[in-house]
């Protein structure tokens, strides 16, 4: 079997904008309340992967994350339609209400660990979503990611998928943006 390398992208969603929601990130922070413009940058992300294909790479991507994210609104206590939901989260917080609304599932970096058929016991690809868990506006994307996975990679013979692991500090999983391979 020959295997290959895929580089996945996130595409930015049109909810995308300058929150500054990753404190400690001198980006985040130092970009906050600066204006977006979501159509500009989904064309930039779809050229970067057009030039990378015409690189002879292999390219594909995430989709973006249903945003904002009534559901987890609701499960925070806010009812009523849709509109009453936001309208009700944006009185009562600003900061709540940019969460749902990110964008952030754009950094494929932290969607998962996605261990490689060569480094694994049984030989197949093993994909474990991050769980994301020390900054609520990225906490609330591994259903979608690991729903996203499972859709796109489901040929069992080939892949195997775990949950995210526990939402605790003690295993906080940031993905594979911090991992190296050699």
């Amino acid at each position: 079997m020959k295997a290959f390398e895929v580089n996945f992208d996130g595409l930015v969603g049109p909810t995308h904008n300058y929150s500054g929601l990753s404190y400690g990130t001198v980006a985040s922070i130092g970009n906050q309340a600066a204006e977006s413009n979501p159509l500009e940058a989904v064309l930039q992300g779809l050229q970067k992967m057009k030039t990378l294909s015409d690189m002879g790479l292999k390219q594909a991507l995430l989709p973006p994350q249903e945003r904002p994210d009534i559901a987890t609104l609701r499960r925070l206590g806010f009812s009523g339609s849709e509109k009453e939901v936001l309208e009700n989260a944006g009185k009562s917080s600003s900061a709540v209400l940019s969460a749902i609304s990110s964008a952030s599932c754009m950094w494929t970096a932290n969607a998962a660990t996605v261990s490689p058929s060569a480094d694994t016991s049984d030989g197949k690809v093993h994909f474990t979503p991050a769980n994301l868990i020390s900054k609520f506006h990225r906490s609330i994307e591994p259903p979608t990611t690991s729903a996203g996975l499972r859709a796109i990679f489901k040929d069992p013979r080939y892949f195997v998928h775990h949950d995210p692991l526990p939402a605790s500090p003690q295993f906080g999983d940031e993905g594979a943006a911090n991992h190296t391979r050699l």
